[in-house]
């Protein structure tokens, strides 16, 4: 845990540090911007996701697994083994995407892979020894890290709830006001002003997003619930 929390810490520093030094041939030039603002909102969203997921797998292994000795399979454990992996890799490859240039997110998830591909296989190498066979066939049924299909998605698989929401709530913010940072400092230094308008337009569209996607998931619990006290 502490070594893993030392890597994404790094890995902040680090890309801070790049983003101060190098913001002259990270950012989108004038003639390139407009067109990076429509990749900005689709990295909005894939944020948006990663916290998704991150928040239902956060959320299920508390429930699941409070004592750290249960084999979480069910939630979004069943479009993969790492869905708290794959969350932050979301929301690093959408900051990538919602700031620079397209090819930082191919820098990043590079990056990301090499540095926590080994550590999942460690963290298996663990759970194969504690959870023997039952491990084992999850691990058939299942893919390690990219599930076959959906991801962040609205689904029966991943849902979410308020209390849950607040685990993540705080490092959400944060992550969305440093985008808006950002945002405020590439406009400042690409066209001389803020553009207040495509701020307001990326802000809107990832907030009906999110809007949407916690009506979906309450309505789904509360369906599930209903059903459960029909019974």
């Amino acid at each position: 845990m502490k070594k893993r929390i030392g890597i994404q810490g790094f890995l902040i520093f680090a890309s801070t540090c790049a983003a101060v030094l190098f913001y002259k041939y990270l950012f989108p030039s004038p003639c390139e911007k407009w067109a990076y603002d429509y990749i900005g909102i689709i990295g909005m969203i894939l944020v948006l996701k990663g916290y998704l997921l991150r928040i239902a797998a956060r959320g299920a292994k508390s429930e699941m697994n409070p004592d750290g000795l249960t084999l979480v399979v069910s939630g979004p454990y069943q479009l993969t083994r790492n869905p708290m992996y794959l969350g932050t890799l979301l929301i690093g490859l959408g900051v990538s995407f919602a700031l620079f240039k397209w090819w930082v997110g191919c820098v990043f998830a590079a990056a990301y892979l090499m540095i926590y591909i080994p550590q999942i296989k460690s963290e298996e190498k663990v759970l194969s020894e504690r959870f023997g066979e039952v491990f084992g066939d999850y691990c058939n049924s299942v893919p390690r890290f990219f599930p076959v299909c959906g991801c962040g998605m609205p689904s029966a698989n991943l849902p979410i709830r308020p209390d849950w929401i607040k685990k993540e709530a705080s490092s959400l913010a944060a992550t969305f006001a440093a985008i808006l940072l950002v945002l405020l400092w590439q406009d400042f230094s690409v066209f001389g002003y803020v553009r207040y308008k495509m701020l307001v337009l990326k802000l809107s569209i990832a907030a009906v997003y999110a809007l949407v996607v916690y009506i979906l998931h309450y309505e789904k619990n509360n369906a599930a619930g209903n059903r459960k006290g029909c019974c």
